[in-house]
């Protein structure tokens, strides 16, 4: 009778035991679900009701019965998952550097509290994709209340100046401000209608050129065919028509081994591939050195 006692009192405490590990496996399960998934499973449960009223509508909506409300239909779908959680409370730019939070936030029409699953994402991306600053954009939602954009600016190449005005462009020649640009005071200047075209190949040009390039103030577009070039120490450079790369390779390699830029020089002309004409401030008369002379 003891022995059989012993026997009911240790099943007893194994069922008890195995009892204790499934509670704490289950607590555990719930411990490791993430946050909104409560959130989630109630509107699965509306979703399901709803696809119920649905399909029991199909014959009537192939009738165009029931076209005209479906729009508040969804509206309301929609408004009723900010009640579980679904809502906007945070937009998360990563990218931006010229262009305006709020004309970012303006583009996709987001405010804090709008329902996160009631805007659509390839909208959003096409509306941020048509402010100047924007080259590309990607938006996503980060369930349950996070919206994360992603974009790449263009990059501001010039101020240019035309008919009166200063605006920012970047080298496809897109006017991407014209408001605020005093920021960008350290980039070139470029003068004239057509210059956005031109420039970036006179930049890279000059890229190459280190000992002329940090003394750019200005690049003028003349008559739809070359270059003038205005320096910071008040130089004025004539380029010509063609292999205008050239005559910047024969004016660095002058300035380095005459030390040009020390002299009392207003405009070098290297329009004539065989010299080039300088003209000074004592006299204001041209002097023409044949190319690599010294002067």
């Amino acid at each position: 009778m003891a022995k059989l006692s012993q026997v009911i009192a240790q099943q007893s405490e194994s069922a008890a035991r195995r009892q204790f590990y499934r509670d704490a496996e289950r607590a555990n399960r719930r411990r490791a679900w993430p946050r909104w998934i409560q959130p989630a499973l109630r509107v699965a449960m509306v979703l399901a009701l709803v696809g119920g009223v649905c399909g029991g509508g199909v014959f009537l909506w192939r009738l165009g019965a029931v076209q005209h409300f479906t729009e508040g239909f969804t509206g309301v779908l929609v408004r009723a998952t900010v009640l579980a959680g679904f809502r906007v409370d945070e937009v998360l730019v990563v990218g931006r550097n010229g262009a305006e939070k709020q004309d970012l936030l303006n583009a996709i029409k987001l405010q804090r509290g709008d329902p996160i699953l009631g805007f659509s994402i390839s909208q959003a991306q096409a509306e941020l994709q048509r402010l100047p600053w924007i080259a590309s954009a990607t938006v996503e939602r980060r369930l349950p209340n996070l919206v994360f954009i992603k974009v790449t600016e263009r990059v501001p190449m010039a101020l240019w100046q035309y008919d009166r005005k200063l605006v920012l462009i970047d080298k496809a020649g897109t006017i991407l401000a014209d408001q605020g640009v005093e920021r960008f005071v350290k980039l070139p200047i470029i003068v004239g209608k057509g210059a956005p075209e031109h420039a970036p190949e006179l930049l890279s040009r000059l890229a190459g050129e280190p000992i002329l390039s940090p003394h750019l103030a200005a690049a003028v577009w003349v008559g739809s065919r070359r270059w003038d070039l205005r320096l910071d120490n008040g130089i004025n450079v004539r380029l010509p028509e063609y292999d205008y790369a050239g005559a910047l390779r024969r004016l660095s390699d002058l300035v380095s081994r005459e030390s040009l830029f020390d002299r009392d020089i207003v405009a070098i002309d290297l329009r004539l591939p065989d010299r080039l004409i300088v003209q000074t401030a004592e006299s204001g008369i041209p002097h023409k050195k044949a190319s690599g002379e010294k002067i």
